[in-house]
């Protein structure tokens, strides 16, 4: 292969990296410039955490270089340009999502979410770092012509290098050495041995002593993560938000045992225009009702079969027969019978001067609307009930 030809295939190989890295300065030049200020309060250790990762990735792919030259005519050399391009896409790909995006300010920093994903990222890159370090110690000793003199130690088949791993992870004494290791005290014939604790069960318990450290800092000095009490309380929170948020896509399962009062302008508005429909025939047109008509003034503090969002809900629902009110229940929907129930609770005290004199018994135990003065009888008007 000529020098020409090797030049042309490098020059090939560099293409799909090349184009990946340009649509990353692409999507990088992109970002809105208010970026920079807005990154200004991290703290420095962030910064440096960032630096780290960037000088890791370079070794990386410094590394990946050397690891590619080793391989010789392996699978990643054998793959040639079609395989390097599908490698770089993910990369183009991600570049471009950033290009797309747009500017989302950094959440506040106290939460330590980016503090401890740039530790994970750069713990990673790390073990990355490592294994590729690994194989090419490997591939070195493989390629490496042999020392005279010097024998190369034959590769152990994989049950022996379990089998070492094994044994390097317990530290077992062999039963015919365990003499050794005999302490000197017995209990009933029975001798104790000073066996070492096998390494695994001792980084796990280094292990939650380092987690026991990082907690106690984290919640207790430092406080970027939330104590058992916040974390209640917020979950707490927001179960009752999703208890209602599930109840309010559950109103037609209401009754006049269950039903509340609720100032919400479009339960309010519905309430409205359905009373339009249905009552004002009886009740007039504001619900104040007039001499000449047949249902009571429903904006008083007066009521004939009790007040409140459930009594009104219970009268609506299941009507007045032996005085003409017919029961809405088989023409109205729970939620649209309680959606009038609010409308006719959000008018008490707003009759006009016209309105029909007061009917029923004065209801003092309201169970949710805004209290309001009931109006008094004017004087010389008789209290009397309906007919």
């Amino acid at each position: 292969m000529n020098t020409k030809t090797m030049h042309n295939r490098s020059m090939n190989h560099r293409l799909p990296y090349t184009l990946a890295l340009a649509l990353s300065a692409l999507g990088a030049q992109a970002q809105d410039p208010g970026m920079a200020t807005a990154a200004a309060p991290y703290p420095t250790l962030m910064w440096i955490l960032v630096g780290i990762a960037v000088a890791q990735a370079i070794i990386i792919l410094a590394l990946s270089g050397v690891m590619r030259n080793l391989a010789g005519l392996g699978r990643w050399a054998r793959g040639g340009n079609g395989t390097r391009a599908w490698v770089a896409i993910p990369i183009a790909f991600g570049a471009a999502t950033a290009n797309a995006q747009a500017y989302v300010p950094p959440s506040d920093p106290s939460t330590g979410t980016t503090l401890w994903t740039l530790v994970g990222v750069n713990l990673f890159l790390f073990a990355v770092i490592v294994f590729q370090l690994r194989w090419i110690r490997s591939r070195t000793t493989d390629i490496a012509p042999p020392v005279e003199g010097v024998q190369r130690p034959v590769r152990s088949s994989r049950a022996a290098r379990w089998a070492a791993l094994v044994a390097k992870l317990n530290r077992q004494v062999e039963v015919e050495e365990e003499k050794t290791i005999e302490l000197d005290h017995e209990y009933d014939g029975i001798k104790e041995l000073d066996n070492v604790l096998p390494p695994w069960w001792l980084w796990l318990f280094y292990g939650t002593i380092a987690w026991g450290v990082i907690y106690l800092v984290n919640v207790h000095v430092i406080k970027v993560w939330p104590d058992s009490q916040k974390e209640y309380q917020a979950e707490m929170v927001q179960a009752q938000a999703d208890v209602a948020a599930y109840l309010a896509t559950q109103t037609n399962l209401v009754d006049e045992n269950t039903v509340t009062f609720t100032d919400d302008p479009a339960v309010i508005a519905e309430g409205r225009s359905l009373f339009s429909e249905f009552c004002t025939a009886c009740h007039g047109a504001d619900a104040a009702g007039s001499e000449n008509s047949v249902g009571p003034n429903l904006t008083d503090g007066y009521w004939l079969h009790g007040g409140g969002v459930k009594n009104i809900f219970h009268t609506i629902k299941y009507g007045v027969p032996e005085k003409g009110m017919i029961a809405w229940k088989a023409q109205l929907q729970p939620s649209e019978i309680r959606a009038i129930a609010c409308y006719i609770m959000s008018r008490e005290g707003q009759g006009g001067p016209n309105q029909k004199a007061p009917q029923g018994e004065l209801w003092k135990g309201d169970e949710g609307a805004a209290e309001v003065d009931a109006v008094v009888p004017p004087a010389g008007v008789v209290h009397r009930e309906a007919d």
